[in-house]
Parts: structure tokens; sequence; C-alpha cells
């Protein structure tokens, strides 16, 4: 099984230095949504809190999909297996 975790994209923009985000968020992403369902569930996270991919987007990291995770639950995920990716923006 692969989850990956990488920093969700536009958090490092900001309005007079500062950011938008408080803290940043990740992004938590696998092979596969069963697997991906899986590994959320070890973390805590719930169904409901899964965001579906989309196929072709601008800022598609997997086509399965992605559940939103804070910095502590990411730690969390590294520590049970998964392994960090960049994300890289598209270009303009």
């Amino acid at each position: 099984m692969t989850v990956y975790v990488y920093k969700l994209p536009g958090q490092s923009h900001g309005l007079f230095g500062r950011s938008p985000y408080p803290d940043p968020w990740f992004g938590l992403t696998a092979d596969t949504e069963d697997e991906l369902h899986a590994f959320a569930a070890k973390l805590g996270l719930t169904r409901i809190m899964f965001q579906p991919g989309t196929p072709g987007g601008p800022h598609q990291v997997s086509a399965t999909g992605h559940y939103d995770v804070t910095e502590g639950e990411r730690d969390q995920a590294i520590a049970l297996g998964a392994q960090t990716v960049a994300h890289e923006q598209p270009a303009e």
C-alpha cells in the first residue's frame, strides 16, 4: 500500500507577507481509494472528509481524491508509513 502526503497548493502566497492559512494544511492520497480510506480510518478521519478527485483538473495530485489533514495528522501519517511528496504548481 502506498499512501502519500503533500502540502496543499496555494498556501505560500499571502497578502503583505502573511499566509491566508494560520497553519499549514496537507493532502493525504493513495494509489487507490480503498487504500486511502483504510489509511484515513487509522488516522481517525471519516469518509465525509473525503474529497473526490477531478481527473484532468489543474491542481490534481491524484485521481483517487484526497483528505485534508493538519500538520499533526500529517506527522502521524508519516509515522504510519505515508510517503511525503512535493506538489508541483501547474505552469500558468
